[in-house]
């Protein structure tokens, strides 16, 4: 045995059994001496790691594969400590080397699916992860990641079974009882979801994710009292936690307790000024108490949320037009562009009437399914479909660019503005097809109804079922479905259930708009949960009455404190309180008291 080896394993003996610090000066005295020979640096990096100097395991692991360039092992060891210092681009350079020699290296494929996750490419994570043909039985962590990166690229049912399959192998990984109860989240499975995150707390009850959680299903599901103390508890754990603060003062809002949200929300902006998402849900709740001057004063921050200004696929064309429009001149050749959503590009439309009076170099960009309507409606050929203009050059020609929902500020400042009753006219020759349809039951009050909101985030926890409006069924009303989207189900349903729903099959709801407002304008009432056609009936002056769940009252536009809509008069707002059976027996009350509807503010 040379005398180096002797020395070596001198070190080993001395850390092993005696004095590890002593051992590690010794070490490190003979990698200054012995630079380049792997077996002290192997030393040399077993020792670092072992005491928590990682930063010089990784100096050490680099010199013996500066020799060793193809060593899957110490590869593989190296790029897992560059993970731990968060160096994920080294980490992902070192992995794609071990892939290059064993292109189904399970952990490094696994392992750069991961990395691809934590720089947000879900789609490259979705590619690598596929790649193992399957995880190993006892990889929890594995199938934590799998249904994460299934999660982000939006297969929610996967992503819950890789979850569950996670927390079966390891029933005490808390990441995935809370990615899990995420996921439920966002498949709008609220009960399912309080359970999971109840779990977790039971395994560890001062886990920060698990509290935070937990408080956000509870204000969603209205249990503000019970959110607030879990929020608090986080509180205590982490009392400048700027999303705790942030999710507080919206929890408050939820609540209408403007003095507590107040508090909150000051306390949230001075640890982030650019929390955009907190600045419009105080706006909104400054709608809700009718303070617009302050309101609008926050309504842009609607653009720079980060889920909004990815949906606005011009924004980036127009940002540094945006902000600079504090006031517009009668001259000015002006450009409106459309929002994402068809419902509140209705809303905003309302707004219209006021601007073209004020404006001949106009044009407003609108959904295509719109122009028409909006051409017919305010009798001006101005609109266009958007991109018309904002995604090519001609944009320059324009003075000012604006967003459809920022005109509020300029026309919209105190509660006497929002005047119209109605504001869209629809084509008369097919309110007319649909009357004429409709003459062989002109004797029977006819009742529009649609149950579903199917295109909003979080649509389900608006959403009701055919089941629900059943007692609304009788021999002297013609329940008509205005309800777009895959309702074969419902059909059925009513159908076993010997009661008539007239359907007309021929017409897209959806896309056929201009057919949708003609058989709006045949109705007596309509009744429906908060979703774009919603929206029309409003516009169109009919007589409607929007059932609207707590767990949606954060709408500004629909007020369940004054049960009505400052934006549209014919619009009636019913809350649930207790249970959806209750308020339907409320509408049936409506509708045996009188024949005529007439809803106003």
């Amino acid at each position: 045995m040379s005398n180096l080896e002797n020395k070596l394993k001198k070190v080993i003996n001395t850390f092993n059994n005696v004095n590890r610090e002593a051992a590690y000066k010794d070490i490190k005295k003979l990698s200054e001496k012995y630079n380049n020979n792997i077996s002290v640096q192997n030393v040399l990096f077993q020792i670092a790691k072992k005491i928590g100097d990682i930063d010089t395991s990784i100096i050490a692991l680099k010199k013996i594969l500066f020799v060793e360039k193809n060593n899957l092992s110490y590869l593989s060891q190296l790029y897992k400590l560059l993970l731990g210092k968060n160096l994920i681009d080294e980490a992902l350079e070192k992995i794609s080397l071990i892939l290059e020699i064993d292109n189904k290296n399970y952990d490094a494929l696994r392992d750069k699916s991961y990395i691809y996750f934590l720089k947000n490419d879900y789609l490259e994570a979705k590619k690598y992860i596929d790649k193992i043909s399957s995880l190993k039985d006892d990889d929890y962590f594995g199938y934590n990641i799998k249904g994460l990166i299934y999660f982000k690229n939006n297969f929610l049912e996967e992503a819950r079974n890789f979850f569950n399959l996670s927390i079966k192998i390891n029933n005490m990984y808390i990441d995935s009882y809370n990615n899990l109860g995420t996921c439920l989240l966002e498949l709008e499975k609220l009960d399912e979801a309080k359970k999971v995150f109840g779990s977790a707390y039971n395994i560890d009850n001062k886990n920060l994710s698990t509290l935070i959680n937990l408080a956000n299903v509870l204000s969603l599901q209205d249990n503000i009292v019970d959110a607030v103390n879990y929020y608090n508890k986080a509180l205590n754990l982490e009392p400048n936690n700027h999303e705790i603060i942030s999710n507080l003062a919206i929890c408050y809002f939820r609540d209408n307790k403007e003095k507590e949200a107040k508090i909150f929300y000051d306390r949230a902006l001075k640890i982030n000024p650019y929390d955009y998402k907190l600045m419009y849900a105080y706006c909104t709740l400054q709608l809700k108490l009718n303070n617009f001057i302050k309101a609008w004063e926050l309504f842009d921050s609607r653009l720079l949320i980060e889920k909004n200004k990815n949906k606005l696929n011009n924004f980036d064309l127009v940002k540094n037009n945006l902000f600079n429009n504090l006031t517009i001149n009668k001259n000015d050749k002006l450009l409106i562009l459309r929002e994402q959503g068809i419902g509140e590009e209705i809303l905003f439309s309302s707004i219209y009437p006021d601007i073209i009076n004020k404006f001949e170099n106009l044009k407003i960009e609108a959904d295509k399914r719109l122009v028409s309507i909006f051409n017919r409606s305010f009798g001006k050929n101005i609109f266009v479909e958007n991109g018309h203009y904002s995604k090519n050059s001609t944009i320059s020609s324009f003075n000012k660019i604006i967003y459809a929902g920022s005109l509020v500020k300029f026309f919209r400042k105190n509660k006497d503005d929002f005047s119209y009753r109605y504001y869209l006219t629809a084509q008369k020759d097919i309110v007319n097809n649909y009357k004429e349809k409709l003459s062989v039951h002109k004797d029977k009050l006819k009742i529009g109804i649609s149950w579903k909101s199917v295109v909003n985030i979080y649509g389900g926890l608006k959403s009701l079922t055919i089941k629900d409006f059943e007692p609304l069924f009788g021999e002297e009303r013609l329940i008509i479905s205005l309800q777009y989207g895959d309702i074969d189900s419902d059909k059925k349903y009513i159908l076993n259930q010997n009661k008539h729903l007239e359907v007309f099959n021929d017409l897209d709801l959806f896309n056929d708009i201009e057919a949708c407002m003609g058989l709006l304008k045949n109705l007596d009432l309509f009744i429906t949960v908060s979703n774009s056609t919603a929206h029309f009936a409003g516009a169109l002056g009919i007589p409607t009455i929007l059932i609207c769940p707590k767990k949606s009252s954060t709408y500004y536009y629909w007020n369940t404190q004054t049960g009505s809509s400052i934006w549209y008069k014919s619009i009636k707002v019913l809350a649930v309180e207790k249970s959806i059976n209750e308020t339907v027996c409320l509408i049936n009350k409506i509708l045996d008291e009188s024949n005529e509807f007439k809803f106003s503010n």
